[in-house]
């Protein structure tokens, strides 16, 4: 039995036992705990007049009008388990906390089942980072064949299903050069820092087989995260991918480094049939949660 398929078997067990839907009451997984000044919460707080209600790690956003749903958020760390929830219809929403693999399974398995799924542009951005001080991309030209070597419109086609979208150039860095491969010239190893996540090891695969066809060996190591991060701090590295939001501070704010934006990841929300998505979701579908304000239940 596959990793995947042991997990599932194990949630299977745990998750038996169907649960009755709480009247009113509109379910929604999330991965970690979250207080009342959580940038997602927020708005819904101090604008629209939601009372955050904790129960240990899950917690209750309680609308400011009689007959509005509550919004009863479960804390599941784990993703597979969360994807059980939510088909055997335990939950009513996920929210961006699905891998592009897990969302398409998931639609897969609810064919049929009148779910919905919403996207939108997110403020999530993948980034290769180039080490300049690396021996092996010291030079501006090599820095800029490792760029012009990803395919990276057809990862977003072919690879992530147009989960993703391309990512904005306004603060990537000009990498441009003049140097032609030379096919002769000896293979350029570069070492690539990735950890365990699926998604951080299928970028590193893609990458390396991309560079492949252009004159670069590249050897990919997996760390766990704390060894990774201090690696990339004490700049051990050639090169590694990240994710970050736009404006907050990340371990992407290293000196002497490149950053290629590789994509965007869109907002995805599937919601159950139980739930009626209102005219006003697509206006407030951000980072926030603003956009729950507008659900309803059939």
């Amino acid at each position: 039995m596959t990793g995947f398929g042991f997990a599932i078997g194990i949630a299977l067990l745990s998750f038996s036992f169907h649960q009755k839907a709480p009247e009113n009451t509109i379910r929604i997984l999330v991965e970690k705990p979250m207080d009342p000044n959580h940038p997602r919460i927020t708005p819904l707080v101090s604008d629209s007049g939601y009372r955050y209600q904790s129960h240990g790690e899950d917690f209750d956003l309680i609308p400011p009008e009689t007959g509005k749903p509550v919004l009863r958020f479960q804390v599941v760390r784990d993703e597979n388990t969360r994807a059980l929830i939510f088909l055997k219809e335990d939950a009513d929403i996920l929210y961006d906390n699905l891998s592009v693999a897990k969302t398409e399974w998931v639609r897969k398995k609810m064919t049929g089942r009148r779910i919905r799924i919403l996207s939108s542009r997110g403020d999530a951005i993948s980034y290769l980072v180039l080490n300049q001080e690396s021996f092996a991309l010291r030079d501006a030209d090599t820095r800029a064949r490792v760029a012009s070597a990803l395919p990276l419109k057809n990862w977003i086609e072919k690879v992530f299903l147009n989960w993703v979208e391309p990512a904005d150039q306004a603060n990537a860095a000009p990498l441009t050069g003049t140097t032609p491969l030379d096919a002769s010239a000896t293979r350029i190893v570069l070492r690539y820092l990735a950890t365990p996540t699926r998604e951080g090891q299928q970028l590193a695969h893609l990458t390396r087989e991309a560079l492949k066809k252009s004159g670069f060996d590249v050897r990919i190591h997996i760390y766990e995260p704390a060894l990774f991060y201090a690696k990339i701090r004490n700049r051990d590295f050639d090169l590694f991918s990240s994710t970050a939001v736009e404006g907050m501070k990340t371990i992407l704010d290293l000196p002497h480094t490149d950053l290629i934006p590789l994509f965007r990841w869109k907002h995805g929300l599937i919601v159950n049939p139980r739930v009626r998505v209102g005219d006003g979701v697509e206006r407030d579908f951000d980072y926030s949660f603003r956009f729950l304000k507008h659900l309803q239940l059939q």
